[in-house]
């Protein structure tokens, strides 16, 4: 089969499709893979994030959802609701993979959660440590 100027490589379709939806502003349309029990999608497991944690653990993109879904033997949606600020994540599967999956993502979620405590508080001792180094007076360290 001869390849056409700009055509996605044959392992890449997947990958070119979903970015092409996005860009024209489609309902991301997905099948079943071949490896994924039909049975297993009758009762999902939904839980919610925020959705920085969300771009923390899956990228921007949610690039690495293909990745973790077969790692994992689940599938997962992941879907931005309440005005971008939370994600809706849908994962199916059997039941005791899904609660393993959720106690992962939750775990990861409480890991850049306190990344991000410490950079604030980094950031806040930085300040603290110009303002006291450029002027006679010092100002108070705030407490957090």
């Amino acid at each position: 089969m001869a390849s056409q100027p700009g055509a996605a490589p044959r392992g890449d379709q997947w990958t070119s499709a979903q970015s092409l939806d996005g860009q024209l502003g489609m309902p991301r349309v997905r099948t079943r893979p071949w490896w994924f029990p039909v049975q297993e999608l009758r009762d999902p497991l939904v839980f919610y994030l925020e959705a920085w944690l969300a771009d923390s653990i899956f990228g921007p993109d949610r690039a690495t959802v293909p990745e973790m879904e077969w790692v994992n033997q689940v599938l997962l949606t992941v879907d931005t609701v309440n005005s971008g600020s939370l994600v809706e994540i849908t994962v199916f599967g059997q039941p005791r993979v899904q609660n393993r999956v959720k106690s992962l993502l939750l775990s990861l979620a409480s890991k850049y959660r306190k990344l991000r405590a410490r950079d604030e508080k980094m950031k806040q001792l930085e300040e603290f440590l110009k303002a006291r180094a450029s002027g006679p007076q010092t100002p108070q360290l705030p407490v957090g």
